[in-house]
């Protein structure tokens, strides 16, 4: 105990607790109180485990209008709120386990922020693997399984503090994530489930009848203890100074202000089209393209044309998510190299040359 201070020094033991099954506002508001009582040196490295009642979260950066059906949302009782993370909307009810660990920056190995997310990615994938099922680290920051999504992470630097956070989808209902969502209603059709079910699982759909709740806990913090070597106690409950930032958090998070910080008009996230006949057929593009910021939003290619490996266009859909217009180009032309694309007569440039038709 650091006796001139009242702050204790940072804590090689960590302590791992389940907050249980709480609403949006209170999930996030309890991020941002450990993330405040581990900043000022009250709190010891945490790993939580945490459940939400059904909701729809936003990145930090994002619009609600803009990335969800807020009519919907009302209509069936949805929660709708803004994590301290980046990143895209993401769907949680019941059923989805999440998890992060909140700590001093020095706790873990050096370097930027790829690496970090890459590191933990790794534990966590190793611990899913106890499962019985063959977890991977794909980047930036996601855990596959066989080329399918399981787990989404993100994480921010907050001073000298990270709050990194991830999901287990334990089971997944596509209908209605796409409901959710905003997608265009023609598209809300079996080819946007059968399409969304080539790029993300569940474990009920990779294992049958999922693991219980505590195993999967237990998986998980047994691949973080054989990555980084921690030394992990349960508590029963957060440092007494986490919650001493609770109330005054919970309090922002619920604030009118808070959920329009990064509010637009849903007209400045149109839906476009556009198609290109070339020599190895005719390729369409459909986007949700941000006017105000030039990014690419969603973009879903499709056409009469022969490419593979047979997941190279959702990779190349995932890559140019959120992308900048000024950084199609140089994405498209990375996916062919790296993925090693055999497209029969598509090049690059058709793919960008269609995307960029499709905003104009």
């Amino acid at each position: 105990m650091d006796t001139d201070s009242g702050k204790i020094q940072v804590q090689k033991i960590w302590t791992v607790v389940d907050t249980g099954l709480r609403p949006a506002d209170e999930n996030i508001a309890l991020d941002q109180a450990i993330l405040s009582a581990v900043e000022e040196g009250l709190s010891g490295p945490v790993f939580r485990f945490l459940h939400f009642e059904e909701c729809a979260l936003l990145g930090y950066h994002q619009s609600a209008a803009q990335e969800l059906d807020l009519d919907y949302c009302r209509e069936h009782g949805i929660e709708v709120q803004r994590r301290l993370t980046g990143g895209g909307a993401i769907i949680f009810d019941p059923s989805h386990l999440g998890w992060e660990i909140v700590c001093p920056r020095d706790v873990l190995p050096a370097g930027d922020m790829a690496l970090l997310s890459k590191e933990i990615c790794e534990a966590a994938a190793r611990g899913l693997s106890v499962l019985g099922i063959r977890a991977e680290f794909r980047p930036r920051n996601d855990i596959e399984v066989d080329g399918r999504k399981l787990s989404g992470t993100g994480g921010i630097l907050d001073g000298k503090t990270l709050l990194f956070q991830g999901t287990v989808l334990v089971d997944l209902d596509i209908p209605r994530m796409l409901r959710v969502l905003r997608v265009p209603a023609e598209k809300l059709d079996a080819h946007a489930v059968a399409s969304v079910a080539e790029r993300v699982t569940s474990l009920r759909r990779l294992v049958g009848e999922p693991p219980a709740r505590q195993e999967i806990q237990g998986a998980l913090l047994q691949g973080f203890r054989e990555h980084f070597g921690w030394r992990m106690e349960w508590s029963s409950t957060l440092p007494d100074a986490a919650w001493n930032y609770f109330g005054q958090s919970l309090e922002t998070v619920r604030s009118a202000e808070w959920l329009a910080v990064q509010d637009r008009p849903r007209e400045e996230l149109p839906y476009r089209q556009a198609a290109l006949r070339a020599p190895g057929g005719t390729l369409r593009a459909e986007v949700l393209w941000d006017t105000f910021g030039k990014r690419v939003k969603q973009v879903h290619f499709s056409g009469d044309c022969f490419i593979q490996p047979r997941r190279a266009v959702a990779d190349l859909e995932a890559a140019l998510r959120n992308a900048h217009i000024q950084e199609v180009d140089g994405l498209v032309q990375a996916w062919f190299e790296r993925g090693k694309i055999d497209a029969f007569g598509l090049e690059p440039g058709h793919f960008v040359q269609v995307l960029q038709q499709a905003v104009a």
